[in-house]
């Protein structure tokens, strides 16, 4: 049989080796067929039939992860058969499948922020980083951090372990920090060429203008008010909103580009399509609610009289309004109370009429209390019926009838029922209606272009992309949906954004949610699933004035006061985390959204686990596992170890540790390679609010923490690791990595942390004043490091040493397959340097040492300088920058040359350690790696390559012949070694019942 095979694939006739799967001649044509069993180091498994193809004449679908190509053999991998399958198979997984794709509080959110991940920065204390995160779905939220009515908190988990998590106030928190800071300015893409006009300048108009920015399209705002802001200026009162947050934050948005027009206005200034003649390739109508609706009874147009927002707005503008001694506010919202509010501050009586009881008023709690607190009068269960005028036709009275509650509404409200007889008049100067207000659409009746609007005076919209029924006109905010909440306002001016993009570029407006899982509302959960594990904290909120505070010096000031930076970072301890971890990377949310799968089209019961977190680095969620099998056959198969197994059978199958022991007791060595191969996060790194979940950036580097040079592809999200995996097909060492190239980045301390070092001219005076140097290093240090350590040593006229491990260690075998070489190095490299190799307990001669990554027994009456991780008794220290914060190369057994990368900045205390040792030997002509490695290079001709290392390349072979020794582990492994003694990783527990 013929080495090579002739097959159809999709219609294209390709040829493909014997032998090989159908997967994998797939993926070498560039198509990609789902699976989540799949490993190319495992035998074919097929379990979750999700790879399913279809191949003529065979009887029905066939795995494509097990099935070879034969000759003549016809495939197509994506036909409507196909896709069904698939999207049964998704849905039969996802069927059982429990948790939360994303947290509910971002579910609840109109704008979809990242709630958890941005408490998650909060929490480890980096606010800046909070504030660019909500800002990628918020530009406002300094103003939703102080008048938002955070409809998260409703849904937030907490609430079912003691009260809800403090949401609001901590992103204003982050918010305020920023501007006291410096605002947050995004990149902006290149110029598009494209033109927008946005025709309204309020929150939903500001969101669209500040995306579409980025995006590179020109944007000009037209407002027709003086400035801009909208109903978060012109609707809500400065104590609760101060001006010079508002334009502050409003300034961020036009600092990135966008022109502003004020007190243009669209049906008198310019139309639609005037817009249009003028070049604009798009618009967007985000007019607001601007017209304050009629309470409808006899004389509501009287002098006298007036709507709720069109009194906020004259006292915004200075108009004059004749307040004059007693005033009377109808409504029950958040309007209705900051009219009263307003009006107290104006020198009034204030009485408020509702015509339900407290218990319906839909104004927040909050807003509620405040106001009463100010003196302004309740009276619930009373509506008026008439305005009553005096002689010159001006309101005097108003005739109001006393309600009972009877039958719900279509609202699920009591319906208010007049009581017969209970009327009386009541004397006020100023009769204020604030309830509602409705989109003025007279502004484009008479445009060619309008759009067609709605009963309620709204344009008709697609909610899902914003599309009017006119081409190339967008509509967001309360002219579209209704009046609404600001941050739903900002919602919709963000999709608009997004649909307007994809209408510019001349493709389909088609947005589409990512598939999201739910373990339900918060009605619908239980208390004690949840309130038993976790201690029990209460709330912290931000600090409301006393009412005589508030009202002081004309009452105009702030009336409450955010959290400081203590408080938010113990309030956003709080957050019990109920997103998915593996959200941005989980392979079933992936195709479930790609297949349109729905969880609910096969109901019944579904299993239910309790979290197993005994692995203090290791974590399993059997919930959500969907029994693939890939952990326990990679644990078993690859690593030879077994420490994960198939629990019970049928439908109650789990995956666990053998027995259900802790899994570090089960022989687990903590590699974690279990976590990569998992496709939903049901195993996961036991970490917390430190990893986010964020969306990470990756970065390929190698590992140094033993001979072998593994890859590890670590994420990074705002300066921080929030994980390390191994290098998909990397082919060293079997894609595989340890529990140090893992989970080693937990020894990194924070970029402010202190350290108390020495200077460098307290060790260049230890240094001159040396009888005999010896210069003592790790042979898993740098290729450059090393070389810097060496020209010290000759700088001095001293010695380089190495230290030596058993005899017998090479001849150890490791715990399973593929596992961390500790006690071996190639030293190479050391050898041509002249290095010398110290055992174990022999002498050193010298008066002067000096440590770099490693420790020696006895240092007695000798001086000591130390390059090291973690600070000894030392003469003069300096800290040991750590592997993923350093640039070079490592050489590994084979004598490859791995690309080691650094991730992250140095910390304000690190010092490159290539640049201390060549500074300390007074050639800082050699800092730069260039220079360094050149210099290495004219020395040692085998190492010629590392003058011009190949781009985007981790590895590349040298010319030195490996040189394999026994040696003593490193600094860094005994301080990774202290690290896990202290998380409990060996901490054998008792699981019988003795104490």
């Amino acid at each position: 049989m013929s080495d090579i095979v002739t097959i159809t694939l999709n219609d294209k006739e390709v040829q493909a080796s014997a032998g090989a799967t159908i997967l994998a001649v797939a993926k070498a044509n560039g198509i990609h067929i789902p699976t989540f069993c799949h490993d190319d180091r495992l035998k074919p498994y097929a379990s979750c039939f999700l790879c399913v193809v279809e191949v003529e004449k065979a009887r029905g679908l066939l795995p494509a992860c097990s099935t070879q190509v034969m000759p003549g053999m016809v495939i197509r991998t994506d036909s409507e058969k196909v896709r069904k399958a698939r999207t049964m198979a998704l849905e039969l997984m996802l069927s059982d499948h429990v948790g939360d794709c994303v947290a509910p509080c971002e579910a609840t959110c109109p704008a979809h922020i990242d709630i958890q991940g941005y408490i998650a920065h909060i929490a480890n204390g980096n606010p800046e980083a909070a504030v660019r995160l909500i800002k990628k779905s918020n530009p406002l939220p300094v103003v939703c951090g102080r008048i938002c009515p955070h409809p998260c908190e409703s849904q937030c988990r907490r609430g079912l372990v003691d009260e809800p998590v403090s949401i609001n106030p901590l992103k204003r928190f982050a918010a305020e920090y920023e501007l006291q800071n410096g605002a947050f300015l995004p990149e902006t893409a290149p110029d598009t060429g494209k033109r927008v006009a946005i025709v309204g300048g309020g929150p939903a108009g500001l969101s669209a203008a500040y995306y579409l920015r980025q995006m590179g399209h020109a944007v000009v705002l037209f407002e027709a008010l003086p400035e801009l802001g909208g109903m978060v200026r012109y609707g809500i009162p400065r104590f609760r909103l101060p001006w010079d947050l508002l334009d502050n934050e409003i300034q961020a948005i036009l600092d990135l580009g966008v022109d502003v027009q004020t007190g243009k206005k669209l049906g008198e200034d310019f139309t639609i399509a005037s817009l249009k003649e003028d070049g604009f390739d798009a618009v967007l109508l985000a007019i607001g609610a601007h017209l304050a609706k009629p309470m409808r009874v006899p004389n509501d147009e009287a002098e006298g009289v007036i709507g709720g927002i069109d009194f906020l707005r004259k006292v915004v503008l200075k108009e004059p309004v004749e307040v004059g001694k007693k005033v009377a506010v109808i409504g029950g919202g958040d309007t209705a109370m900051d009219c009263a509010r307003v009006a107290r501050r104006l020198g009034a009586e204030v009485t408020l009429l509702y015509r339900r009881t407290q218990a319906e008023m839909p104004a927040l709690p909050m807003e509620q209390e405040e106001t009463m607190e100010e003196g302004v009068e309740f009276r619930f269960l009373t509506a008026p019926t008439e305005v009553v005028l005096d002689d010159t036709g001006r309101a005097s009275l108003l005739r109001v009838i006393s309600m009972k509650l009877g039958d719900p509404d279509e609202s699920g409200r009591r319906r208010p029922v007049p009581i017969e007889g209970s009327e009386e008049d009541l004397p006020f100067d100023l009769i204020i209606s604030a309830i509602g207000q409705d989109p003025d659409i007279s502004c484009i009746q008479k445009d060619s272009e309008k759009p067609e609007t709605t009963r309620w005076n709204t344009f008709v919209y697609d909610e899902n992309t914003n599309v009017t029924t006119q081409e190339g006109v967008f509509a967001a905010g309360d002219c579209a949906f209704g009046p609404n909440t600001v941050i739903r306002a900002v919602g919709e001016g963000q999709r608009a954004a997004k649909a307007i993009n994809l209408y510019l570029a001349g493709a389909d407006v088609e947005l589409k949610n990512e598939y999201a899982i739910s373990l339900g509302r918060i009605e619908e959960l239980e208390m004690e699933d949840f309130a038993p594990r976790y201690t029990h904290k209460k709330r912290v909120e931000d600090t409301v004035f006393p009412s005589e505070e508030r009202l002081k010096d004309g009452g105009w000031d702030a009336i409450n006061k955010g959290l400081d930076e203590m408080q938010a970072m113990a309030e956003a301890s709080r957050c019990i985390e109920c997103g998915c971890n593996a959200r941005f990377d989980c392979d079933l949310r992936k195709y479930a959204t790609e297949y349109g799968a729905d969880e609910k089209r096969f109901t019944g019961e579904k299993r239910k686990y309790n979290d197993d977190t005994r692995h203090p680095l290791i974590k399993i969620e059997g919930d959500k596992c969907i029994t693939c099998g890939s952990c326990v056959r990679v644990c078993l198969e690859v690593r030879g170890i077994g420490a994960l197994s198939f629990i019970d059978r049928g439908f109650g199958t789990r995956v666990g540790p053998n027995f259900d022991d802790p899994l570090q007791l089960t022989g687990c060595d903590a590699c974690g390679m279990c976590i990569d191969v998992c496709p939903t996060g049901a195993l996961a790194p036991n970490t917390g609010k430190e990893a986010g979940p964020w969306v990470a950036m990756e970065t390929i580097t190698t590992c140094t923490s033993c001979s072998r040079g593994c890859g590890l592809n670590v994420g990074t999200a705002e300066e921080r690791v929030v994980r390390v995996t191994s290098v998909d097909g990397d082919p060293v060492n079997n894609a595989v990595i340890c529990a140090e190239g893992r989970f080693g980045y937990q020894l990194l301390g924070g970029k402010k942390s202190q350290v108390d070092q020495s200077s460098v001219e307290e060790a260049r005076e230890i240094l001159a004043a040396a009888g005999e140097l010896a210069v003592v290093i790790s042979p898993r240090l740098t290729i450059e490091q090393t070389y810097a350590a060496a020209r010290l040593a000759r700088s001095f006229g001293g010695k380089l040493f190495y230290l030596l491990g058993e005899d017998t260690a090479l001849e150890t075998q490791e715990r399973g397959e593929y596992g961390k070489k500790t006690g071996e190095a190639n030293v190479a490299l050391l050898e041509r340097l002249q290095a010398t190799g110290l055992k174990k307990g022999e002498a050193l001669s010298a008066d002067t040492v000096l440590l770099v990554g490693t420790e020696i027994e006895t240092t007695d009456g000798k001086k000591v300088i130390e390059v090291n991780p973690s600070k000894g008794n030392a003469d003069a220290y300096f800290v040991l920058s750590h592997p993923l914060r350093t640039e070079g190369m490592m050489i590994n057994r084979d004598g490859d040359l791995g690309i080691v990368r650094a991730v992250l900045p140095k910390s304000d205390h690190e010092h490159d350690c290539h640049m201390l040792l060549v500074e300390l030997a007074g050639e800082e002509s050699l800092a730069g790696l260039d220079a360094l490695r050149n210099q290495l290079a004219d020395e040692i001709e085998e190492l010629s390559m590392i003058r011009t290392p190949e781009k985007g390349e981790r590895l590349c072979k040298s010319g030195l012949e490996p040189v394999l020794k026994s040696v003593m582990p490193d600094s860094r492994e005994g301080v990774f070694a202290e690290h896990l003694k202290a998380i409990g990783m060996y901490e054998h527990k008792c699981q019988c019942s003795c104490s």
